[in-house]
């Protein structure tokens, strides 16, 4: 924010600022501040600063190797041990790294190794095509070698600007692309045992014969029958069960709202008797009024005010006892509704999970229901069909039973388009107006301008003189932007956007973790590339 005003300011405004708040820079040369060489300066070097990031980067490297060697092995191994290791951990594939490290490992390490290898794809397009182009192609005057690498170097209205243009489409074409590549990689860890790592072909898991279909109607959660019957004729001998759940997302706001309504009712009820207490005291007071203080007097009023206006509400209808009987004809619908969800007679969920007795006749009903659906224009429907709406039906491999959202199960098609149509409003705003800190800041500083500039005048320069006044004012105010925007990059934002996930209702925790995943890839790729 500093930066900004000093660079918005007049020339003469800015020289009165460095002299006046800062210390000189330190000199090249070792003469004065006046023939100082701004351009020869050491600090602020991009070599120096890539030189310092390199050697940092390798030391960090080097400290986490070798004390890692040292904390496996008690000892320090030679290089033949260490080139081994590192050749085992390189040809090591997901599912050896999912078995030895954990689920997560693999994930983590296939989202790290498919993002360097797209971002190491495109900054060789960049360094091989647009790099040359910058530099020799650009005609605008600049002393800074620096610019003269970047989109500034070529001048305005030049033609050359449309090979940026569509180099930035390729680049979003190609994230895209990566993207989509990265998220179909990820449901390889999507079937996982108890402890949370994949589950291969081989293992004893009923997930791997389960189809879940999504789509068939909720008056099967009554009878399903119909679903049963349709199964096993077109696969004979071959279906283990056929599970057809009921509404959870309702059975877990019914019994959140019958919590909440007898706990509304405990309240009453103890409210009601405690006013009735009071009421006998008063009756047993009012014989010795004569002898009260003035806060005495004053706290009768206070009573009697009190139980005239119960007594007004009382003739209206908006009394306590009306209000409890009220909230007891509630608890009473929500008790037999409960009821019908332990007798099994509540409506499904509109989702079924179809076990097959062998993986092949499993793999064969998700492609035959697959290609049913598309090849269904312009053909009939059978009756049974129709009843069990088969062109509804959303067909795939069933996720495993602890990767379920089971109060999720039952959501309407309707609220859950509403709800990603908010999340990706809300993300939409969040990318155009707070994607970067610096750009809140701005926005802020720009209001509190046009509403009060001279406060902003006077918080500028109570700025600079704390920054001038001690070296650890001065260290703070170096540091608290960096600090406030890796919070707000990195812990904030990351949580914002998490909520929003879950916010979705999503089927599965892969699911919600996946589109998780996207918003997040989303959100910092247009703001490190678009801004």
């Amino acid at each position: 924010m500093i930066a900004y005003i000093s660079y918005a300011d007049p020339p003469s405004m800015a020289a009165f600022t460095t002299s006046s708040t800062f210390s000189p820079p330190p000199s090249g040369g070792g003469g004065g501040t006046d023939d100082f060489n701004y351009d020869a300066a050491w600090y602020g070097n991009i070599q120096y600063l890539l030189n310092i990031s390199a050697v940092g980067a390798f030391t960090c490297l080097l400290i986490f190797v070798f004390v890692k060697l040292r904390s496996d092995h008690r000892r320090m191994p030679g290089p033949t041990a260490i080139a081994s290791k590192l050749l085992a951990a390189w040809h090591a594939t997901g599912r050896e790294i999912a078995r030895h490290c954990g689920a997560d490992a693999a994930q983590f390490l296939l989202i790290e190794g498919g993002s360097s290898a797209l971002l190491l794809f495109l900054a060789f397009l960049a360094l091989a095509v647009m790099l040359p182009l910058n530099i020799h192609a650009g005609k605008a005057p600049m002393a800074d070698q620096f610019s003269k690498t970047t989109i500034n170097h070529i001048e305005k209205g030049s033609p050359l600007l449309w090979i940026h243009f569509i180099f930035v489409v390729i680049v979003v074409v190609l994230v895209h692309y990566g993207i989509s590549e990265i998220q179909e990689r990820l449901k390889i860890t999507r079937l996982r045992d108890g402890y949370g790592n994949p589950s291969g072909p081989v293992t004893n898991s009923s997930t791997i014969f389960t189809i879940m279909v999504q789509g068939v109607p909720k008056t099967l959660g009554f009878d399903k029958t119909p679903l049963v019957d349709y199964f096993q004729h077109k696969y004979p001998g071959k279906v283990y069960r056929v599970v057809v759940p009921m509404d959870l997302c309702a059975l877990d706001d019914l019994a959140t709202e019958l919590v909440k309504v007898r706990e509304d009712i405990s309240k009453l009820v103890s409210r009601i008797e405690s006013r009735g207490y009071l009421n006998e005291e008063e009756e047993d007071d009012n014989d010795s009024v004569n002898g009260w203080g003035l806060f005495e007097r004053l706290r009768f009023l206070w009573r009697k005010a009190k139980d005239i206006w119960y007594r007004v509400v009382d003739q209206l209808g908006f009394s306590d006892e009306e209000r409890l009987r009220k909230l007891q004809e509630l608890r009473a619908d929500l008790e037999m509704e409960m009821a019908s969800y332990k007798e099994g007679r509540a409506r499904g969920a509109g989702v079924a999970f179809v076990v097959f007795k062998d993986v092949f006749t499993a793999n064969k009903a998700v492609q035959d229901l697959r290609n049913e659906k598309r090849r269904r224009y312009g053909r009939f429907f059978s009756v049974v069909e129709l009843q069990l709406q088969r062109n509804q039906w959303k067909v795939e491999r069933a996720p495993l039973a602890t990767d379920i959202y089971w109060n999720h199960l039952g959501s309407t098609k309707f609220s859950l388009r509403l709800r990603r149509v908010l999340v990706n409003t809300c993300l939409l705003l969040m990318l155009l107006f707070c994607s970067s800190p610096l750009a809140v800041i701005s926005a802020i500083q720009s209001a509190g301008r046009i509403i009060n500039a001279e406060a902003m005048d006077h918080a500028q320069m109570w700025l600079n003189w704390v920054q001038g006044s001690s070296w650890l004012a001065t260290i703070i105010f170096q540091f608290l932007p960096n600090v406030l925007i890796f919070v707000s990059m990195y812990i904030v934002i990351p949580s914002v956007l998490s909520y929003l996930s879950k916010f979705e209702r999503h089927l599965t925790v892969s699911g919600e973790q996946r589109a998780a995943l996207l918003k997040m890839v989303c959100f910092f790729l247009v703001n490190l590339i678009l801004l």
